[in-house]
């Protein structure tokens, strides 16, 4: 592999073999090498490949910038989401939370508070990706000495959240509050608390989960038998009423209509969590 371009002593710029540029980190690995040059393999730590020209444009300025324990602790935190989700998560999550870390360990240093005002909503809508958070912490004080603030865990999770979608963190924030503000919805309903710990619970954020990122993407379910919906309204009047208010909710305070399949799954989802 060829230097092209040294961003720092720690960060170059190459291309793969198909033409690709691609970016090397390693502790080192620019530092008094020359473009033309032969990467030295034993100092490479890290081969990024982007989507796209703009963002590889965007992880190089980043690079520039941010510090190689910042890069490291994200690739870390990255890798280890990947695998407890078991699944690939958008590129771009290269820039934003490396980006994030870099800047939550300044804003630590000088002191300064952080405060996550979607800190109890994630918890609770997503609990493994904060568990993921949580753990990230962990790898995070392994590179800084630093262990930063439990709120952080819910930044990191929301940025794993966002990669594990469309990358599109506005996308990720009204999914949250649609699920949070449904939950509501039901718990002024019940009259009470909903166990988060049931089963029934975990599937009902699941449901809500798709059915907001379907809302938002204006992928809305296909009307394909009007009996289930008549089942409900003649068989649980009180339920379907609920989910008639998360649609006027929906309508009010997003501008969002949805039809009658998607007022009647809620509503079946709504039985199970309440009985």
């Amino acid at each position: 592999m060829i230097i092209k371009k040294i961003l720092n002593n720690n960060v170059v710029a190459s291309t793969s073999e198909n033409g690709q540029e691609i970016i090397v980190v390693g502790n080192g690995i620019g530092f008094r090498q020359k473009a033309g040059q032969e990467i030295d393999d034993k100092k490479i730590d890290k081969i990024f490949r982007m989507d796209t020209e703009a963002s590889t444009d965007k992880l190089k300025q980043l690079f520039i910038e941010v510090k190689i324990e910042s890069i490291n602790a994200s690739s870390e935190i990255i890798e280890y989401a990947k695998k407890n989700l078991k699944k690939d998560l958008n590129k771009n999550i290269y820039i934003t939370l490396t980006d994030h870390i870099d800047f939550a360990i300044e804003r630590f240093e000088k002191r300064i508070d952080f405060r996550n005002a979607l800190y109890w909503e994630i918890r609770k809508i997503y609990k493994k990706e904060f568990e993921i958070g949580q753990y990230a912490l962990n790898i995070i004080e392994k590179h800084f000495s630093i262990r930063l603030p439990e709120e952080e865990a819910a930044a990191i999770a929301t940025h794993i959240v966002n990669a594990e979608y469309d990358g599109n963190m506005s996308h990720t924030e009204s999914m949250i509050g649609i699920v949070k503000e449904s939950i509501n919805v039901v718990s002024l309903f019940v009259g009470k608390q909903l166990d988060e710990d049931s089963l029934d619970y975990q599937r009902f954020v699941t449901h809500l989960l798709f059915f907001a990122q379907r809302i938002i993407e204006k992928k809305f379910l296909e009307v394909k038998s009007n009996v289930l919906a008549d089942t409900i309204k003649n068989e649980y009047p009180e339920e379907y009423k609920c989910a008639i208010k998360i649609s006027d909710l929906l309508s009010r305070e997003y501008g969002i209509e949805i039809g009658d399949e998607e007022i009647t799954f809620l509503a079946v989802h709504i039985i199970r969590v309440v009985s």
